[in-house]
């Protein structure tokens, strides 16, 4: 897990308790450089979050060919639009969330297929996309 919250010390705790200290690394805050690093490590990407925008970190999971597991909040829905991308998990449903962790587990993800899909939100082709907009307008 990449970040520092206040939630620390009890997941310490719940790690512990659990015997998991063997399967779960508590990383700590991480240089926005490394985050490439840090996911392309992983299997898949996990963003249980209750209240989110349209999350950097989503395009970046999927700009490395990694599947993003994430809750039905702000924009994620709009990007992960099919299962061969993600899964999407009820926000606050810790049920859910196990249940699609261990459906995320047990699959085997078309890297190729994510990474495809991604190239529609690199920062070239979004500046694209806006300047055919105003291109369109402009001509009107």
């Amino acid at each position: 897990m990449i970040g520092f919250g206040t939630a620390r010390h009890a997941l310490e705790k719940q790690i512990r308790s659990l015997g998991l200290e063997d399967h779960i690394i508590l990383a700590g805050k991480k240089p926005h450089k490394e985050i490439p690093l840090w996911i392309n490590a992983c299997d898949f990407f996990v963003l249980p979050s209750l209240n989110e925008g349209n999350p950097t970190v989503l395009f970046e999971s999927l700009g490395c060919g990694k599947p993003f597991v994430g809750t039905k909040v702000g924009g994620v829905p709009e990007i992960i639009t099919s299962e061969v991308y993600g899964l999407l998990v009820n926000p606050a449903d810790p049920n859910d969330l196990k249940e699609k962790i261990l459906m995320a587990l047990d699959r085997t993800w078309d890297r190729e297929a994510i990474l495809a899909y991604a190239e529609q939100f690199t920062w070239e082709n979004i500046a694209k996309k806006i300047q055919d907009v105003y291109t369109q307008v402009y001509a009107k």
